[in-house]
């Protein structure tokens, strides 16, 4: 859990300096154009979605390594794991 806590706070950290990079290098004029402003947000848009992207999937594989691992330690022990998807979406 402190792994993924520090994971997640990296990639937060990660976010917060691509908006204060683009207020750094790109808000330096007092005024702008309608296209200037989209050109900003879009490429802001770009690197958000692809820290938020990459998030999801190490977390998404984590979580795998995690069950596999479970797996694995229960069949040692002959134990017989099931799983009820609809209670863990209601959860």
């Amino acid at each position: 859990m402190r792994f993924a806590r520090s994971k997640r706070a990296l990639r937060l950290k990660t976010i917060d300096s691509c908006f204060q990079d683009l207020k750094d290098s790109r808000l330096i004029e007092e005024t702008y154009t309608v296209d200037e402003v989209s050109d900003m947000l879009d490429g802001l848009q770009v690197l958000v979605r692809g820290e938020v992207e990459m998030e999801l999937i190490n977390t998404a594989h984590t979580n795998v390594l995690l069950l596999r691992q479970l797996f694995s330690q229960a069949e040692k022990f002959y134990l017989r794991l099931q799983t009820d998807i609809s209670e863990l979406e209601n959860r």
